[in-house]
């Protein structure tokens, strides 16, 4: 092996710690408590001593005494899809001022809302400065983009992020020109200098463990595997695909089950299901279901449509969480852009109608739109990075936590903020923002129609609404990691107190990171087919599992009486001043809404 080689492979890795679960299971407060200075130095420390320990050059292993005198905390990186835009607080459980002046949160209030995040074609054409399509004012390759020079000036480390100021963006279809990614990057920058103002010069202070956290699954999903290989979109498929979404988005009866092509039907995912009322099981609920919402027949068609045009996209829809019309449209994007290349190859360049592009994309194969090939993820990039997934070890509870916690956004006052926004044109049709979950079930219930005030009924079925969906997205976001192998599942003591099911949760995976490389993997590459035969030999498979594995079998067995959960308010109670004063703020907020 050459020199150079060796100088790569004990080349340090710098420790980045990626922390993901369900919503309302505690993920900000084990955050901070591993970005404190005691548990961030701990860490740091023992990473360094595992990598000189093993060093053959006596020069760096001298280092070693240096790394035992080392002093530093962690910053959290946020990797929440909503949190980055201005001006949203309450729907996106933005960290509260106290909480940033303990623990430096970045790519939080970075991006300003967009005014419209669907371009369509003739009026709804929306183009930039430069007269090219603007889809999107920001999405998973920007944030990426973004994290990725967070966590580089965190760490010191020396590696390429893939942009340049003065030679352009280098990655392809991110949504954002330079113009922004610069603004970006001067906020980013701005916000280092304030929380390093009494840390000395960047040149000189100490390495800082970056700790990202979030529920957004596909921001994580690239940020640790690395951009997908999806083409880029031709300007006229971009047009193409937006003016379709957006036919759909106006007309839910635009595409009617009878025209969906045989066998390529997708299931309507749980998200759409109706909400689970207090005291009713979901089986008792499964037998009055209520008649599909405009938005849910719209989706439900759109679905339809995309799966219809080959096996290869409806294989891609029925991966989406929820009602995701960026990715759907994105699938539209790449659809018409490969059958465009194709219809004008050498041998399809007497081909061009309709019907040959239907042909095409039905027999379009999955190496041919798509190669499996990921890049730029962290690792590649030359970080050692560690992915764990909070896992309640009690989903039940979990779920009357988030209850509680859908109940508690309602009492700072969700309605109030959304109303606001939505006055004040901060709630754009089709934004990031509006999508999000409590601002869209808040949305729904400000523009009701005939409305009257002091509704009770419709109030109640509104937080109903609210807390069904948090729950079935949190549910997704278990489903999601389990799939995962990076992401070692660590328990969340549920029946424990708050405080104290945060530090065995932090202790839990600051143990697991001054682990060697070589352990931690270990930890998450024990195959359990390997172990449980049958389903009478679980138990004591479970004894035999690391936690990591044990916690993840435990949490997908779970589900199977996840059916048999009864939702019970909690603050929100009859005759409480809670619900007398929240509906009363609800009416005022409605009226402020409906009269605007």
């Amino acid at each position: 092996m050459s020199s150079n080689s060796n100088t790569q492979q004990n080349k340090y890795r710098p420790l980045v710690i990626v922390l993901a679960g369900p919503t309302a299971v505690g993920k900000s407060d084990v955050a901070a408590a591993l970005c404190s200075h005691s548990i961030a130095t701990e860490i740091m420390v023992r990473h360094q001593q595992n990598h000189w320990s093993k060093s053959s050059n006596k020069s760096e292993k001298s280092l070693n005494d240096s790394v035992n005198r080392l002093e530093t905390r962690g910053h959290v990186v946020s990797a929440d899809s909503v949190q980055v835009y201005r001006g949203v607080s309450i729907g996106a459980n933005k960290p509260s001022k106290e909480e940033v002046e303990r623990t430096p949160h970045h790519l939080v209030d970075i991006v300003d809302p967009p005014d419209h995040d669907i371009a369509g074609e003739d009026e709804d054409v929306k183009l930039s400065m430069n007269g090219t399509v603007k889809v999107s004012s920001y999405n998973a390759a920007d944030w990426m983009r973004d994290a990725q020079y967070v966590i580089q000036k965190l760490t010191l480390h020396e590696c390429n992020d893939g942009f340049d100021a003065d030679e352009g963006d280098q990655h392809e279809n991110t949504g954002a020109n330079n113009e922004e990614i610069v603004r970006r990057r001067k906020c980013i920058d701005d916000y280092f200098n304030e929380s390093y103002r009494n840390e000395g010069s960047a040149t000189s202070r100490t390495p800082i463990l970056p700790v990202v956290v979030g529920g957004t699954m596909f921001y994580l999903n690239w940020l640790v595997h690395g951009r997908p290989d999806a083409v880029r979109p031709t300007e006229e498929a971009l047009k193409r695909a937006a003016g379709m979404i957006r036919k759909f988005q106006k007309d839910s009866d635009i595409y009617s089950s009878e025209k969906c092509v045989e066998g390529r039907h997708i299931q309507v995912d749980e998200l759409n299901a109706g909400p689970i009322k207090p005291g009713n099981t979901i089986e008792e609920e499964e037998a009055n279901v209520e008649q599909e919402t405009a938005d849910e027949r719209s989706w439900t068609n759109a679905s339809k449509y995309v799966s219809s045009l080959g096996p290869v996209f409806a294989s891609r829809v029925a991966k989406l969480c929820g009602r995701d019309w960026y990715r759907l449209r994105r699938l539209l994007e790449v659809a018409y852009t490969v059958a465009f290349s194709k219809m004008h190859s050498e041998s399809f360049k007497s081909l061009g109608d309709e019907n040959d592009e239907a042909r095409i994309l039905s027999n379009l194969t999955e190496n041919e739109v798509y190669t499996g090939m990921r890049s730029g993820g962290l690792p590649d990039l030359g970080y050692d990075v560690r992915c764990f997934f909070l896992c309640p070890d009690d989903r039940m509870l979990h779920f009357h936590a988030v209850d509680q916690r859908c109940e508690e956004m309602l009492l700072k006052g969700l309605l109030r903020e959304t109303a606001d926004l939505f006055v004040s044109g901060g709630l754009p049709e089709d934004s990031q923002v509006t999508r999000a979950i409590g601002y869209r079930q808040s949305m729904d219930y400000l523009l009701r129609k005939d409305a009257k005030m002091n509704d009770r009924d419709s109030f109640l079925s509104f937080v109903d609404n609210f807390a069904t969906a948090t729950r079935q997205y949190a549910k997704k976001q278990m489903q999601w990691f389990r799939r995962d192998s990076e992401f070692a599942f660590i328990p969340v003591k549920m029946e424990w107190s708050k405080n104290d099911r945060v530090k065995d949760a932090a202790r839990s995976i600051a143990d697991m990171c001054q682990l060697s490389r070589e352990d931690f993997v270990a930890q998450l590459t024990f195959d359990i087919d390997d172990i449980i035969t049958n389903e009478a030999e679980t138990t004591r498979a479970n004894v035999q599992l690391p936690i990591p594995a044990r916690t993840r079998l435990a949490n997908e067995q779970q589900g199977k009486g996840m059916k048999f959960f009864i939702s019970k308010r909690e603050l929100l109670i009859e005759g409480s001043t809670e619900l007398r004063d929240t509906l009363a703020e609800a009416d005022k907020y409605t009226m402020l809404v409906q009269g605007h």
